[in-house]
């Protein structure tokens, strides 16, 4: 696979549609999924025997992303009951808030809350608080805490990195499925992988360099279940289309791609080598349990926000992102030269 910033697949004009390709000599599978109003694609990356699975899961994406798109609904009320949440519990410094709302329920207590629509939307808006697709559904709710999680690990790490990273570049052959660095070797990627560790999980970043590069980050409850889904996001992000990106997720996507020597010399500079016990440790941490994680590190509950239809309310909808104050995935303006994940 060439890797290009516009992706390999032509634009269609149809309702929402998967198609899955192969990719890696068929050690991935890429799946694109696409709507035409408003006009927004996705790509998402499963290793082979999972086709199915990446299909749906990118048609889930590009379903949450049409929903999130489209708030505030035009003619909806803004009455959900609930507890209603501030910008001020996202944002620091914050700008004046549209106070506009979605519906949400708390993952741990089922109570309903009011959140924000600047941090719940996806798009370019007249508001100075960068849209942030961190959190957007597409392979579970469980899933999706846990996106939020790794980003705000790798956030934090980025602006502050006293904590030692662990480069595992080194045991990719082990990390990965059988083949799956052979074959991006033998098409000329280069493949560099680094591990954070947090309380109850690992995370790791996955850059995937020719060509241009992209850098993805994710969390799991051992380095391995990280590492993979990790590269797999690097992979989908090497073929995704940017033109229904949002400017400041542009930014990151340009940078790393552009400067990708610069963001791995960085990420080597910095990082120790990992005893290699690390590689089979797994945390404590129970598949299910990503919630309770999310709320010890951040101090509150995370927020399922649902896609509601005319007589529902966001209890009975379907998640479509995930949100949590607490968690450094909200910015007020774009990052001009930026941590990667956003």
């Amino acid at each position: 696979m060439a890797p290009t910033p516009a992706g390999p697949w032509p634009a269609t004009s149809g309702e929402v549609a998967g198609d899955v390709a192969d990719c890696l000599g068929g050690a991935v599978h890429l799946a694109y999924a696409e709507s035409a109003a408003p006009p927004l694609a996705a790509v998402t990356a499963g290793f082979a025997g999972y086709e199915a699975q990446t299909r749906a899961r990118a048609l889930a994406r590009v379903s949450a992303l049409r929903h999130l798109h489209g708030l505030p609904e035009p003619g909806r009320p803004d009455s959900w009951p609930g507890k209603e949440l501030r910008l001020a519990d996202f944002v620091s410094d914050p700008p004046e808030s549209l106070r506009l709302h979605a519906g949400g329920v708390g993952l741990l207590s089922g109570r309903r809350y009011r959140v924000p629509v600047e941090v719940v939307w996806a798009g370019e808006r007249d508001c100075r608080v960068e849209p942030a697709l961190t959190g957007v559904v597409d392979q579970g709710v469980a899933e999706a805490v846990a996106e939020l999680v790794a980003h705000d690990v790798v956030a934090r790490w980025w602006a502050d990195p006293r904590e030692p990273l662990l480069r595992v570049s080194g045991w990719l052959g082990r990390l990965l499925p059988d083949g799956v660095l052979a074959a991006a070797s033998g098409l000329g990627l280069r493949v560099s992988a680094f591990v954070l560790s947090a309380p109850e999980a690992k995370v790791a970043m996955v850059v995937v360099g020719g060509e241009g590069g992209t850098l993805a980050v994710a969390a799991g409850r051992g380095v391995k279940a990280a590492v993979c889904e990790a590269f797999l996001r690097a992979m989908a992000a090497k073929a995704e289309p940017w033109a229904g990106l949002a400017l400041g997720e542009c930014l990151r996507r340009f940078a790393v791609w552009q400067r990708e020597a610069d963001y791995a010399t960085h990420l080597e500079r910095l990082g120790v080598d990992a005893d290699p016990r690390i590689i089979d440790e797994v945390s404590g941490l129970r598949p299910s349990g990503w919630p309770e994680i999310a709320a010890r590190r951040f101090g509150h509950e995370p927020i399922a926000v649902r896609a509601t239809a005319p007589g529902q309310t966001p209890v009975t909808g379907e998640a479509v992102k995930v949100v949590c104050p607490g968690a450094l995935c909200y910015r007020v303006t774009p990052t001009l030269l930026p941590c990667p994940v956003g």
